[in-house]
């Protein structure tokens, strides 16, 4: 729903779809929500290491940078996970993260 005339004479929808862009719009961001999407379906949380051997073509330290972007707002969280042998950092998507499905899909067709 957009709304017109909003008090500051924005238009919401806009000022939303901008939001949007800004959150995905970076080169790496779609390609590693998309790999997170991959690991929902599974056991849940990719490693970092993970993440950049699904990535063809990226740097540790972009993908460090675009990791540290998406946590920041809101995307994605990261976690320790001490089950293992040693303790291994494991990337998931929020529920905003999540929602983004339907909108990514859509973009996509």
């Amino acid at each position: 729903m957009v709304v017109r005339n909003h008090p500051r004479g924005h238009d919401v929808g806009a000022i939303f779809a901008g939001r949007f862009f800004a959150l995905v719009g970076a080169r790496w961001c779609l390609p590693i929500i998309e790999q997170l999407v991959i690991e929902q379906l599974g056991e849940g949380g990719r490693r970092y290491q993970d993440l950049h051997d699904a990535l063809d073509g990226i740097s540790y330290k972009v993908l460090t940078e675009t990791l540290r972007r998406a946590e920041r707002d809101g995307l994605i969280t990261r976690r320790l996970d001490g089950g293992r042998v040693e303790t291994t950092t494991l990337y998931e998507l929020t529920d905003l993260g999540r929602s983004l499905d339907q909108p990514l899909a859509a973009l996509t067709e």
